[in-house]
């Protein structure tokens, strides 16, 4: 069971307001925030920039590793991060060129070039160990998928004696 997406959703709002202004990174994009033509987010040698010609583009060392594939289908194009999780490229008139699907309710999300040259989109509660209600025993879920479970109360030692294992989704 997922934590309450009220809770999940101030959580991250407390996140953001305690994180200090000065330090926030060029590499995210929040909900409700937008990339215009010739506008991009950087990673070290990473680059995910909205181009003129409508392309989203996302650069390691000058080489496109992906893209958006609308080059040519708008003009004056631009990104936004909608509030409903929403990756969308919008044209000059407002009309949808291209979306990510990944629209799941209204909620905070992030959108990060990650160190590993990836480009994700979090948030909402999609993940939870539920220690909050269970009592003795910590259960990893995805999904509503159980993992693994494993006594909270055990050491490394007494888990790999009484050989509990949990499957780590890679």
């Amino acid at each position: 069971m997922a934590i309450p997406r009220a809770f999940a959703s101030l959580s991250l709002t407390l996140f953001l307001v305690v994180s200090p202004l000065c330090c926030m990174a060029k590499d995210i994009i929040y909900s409700g925030e937008s990339l215009n033509t010739g506008e991009f987010l950087t990673y070290e040698s990473y680059k995910f920039i909205m181009q003129s010609d409508c392309n989203l583009v996302l650069y390691a060392n000058g080489k496109a590793l992906w893209a958006s594939g609308t080059n040519g289908r708008g003009t004056s194009c631009y990104l936004i991060l909608q509030s409903d999780g929403n990756l969308v490229i919008y044209d000059k008139n407002n009309n949808a060129v291209w979306a990510s699907n990944t629209n799941i309710g209204q909620g905070n999300y992030v959108l990060i070039l990650q160190k590993d040259r990836n480009v994700v989109i979090y948030g909402g509660a999609l993940w939870a160990t539920n220690t909050n209600k269970r009592t003795g025993v910590m259960f990893i879920e995805s999904k509503a998928t159980i993992f693994g479970a494993l006594p909270a109360n055990k050491t490394t030692d007494e888990v790999k004696a009484a050989r509990i294992a949990m499957v780590v989704n890679k």
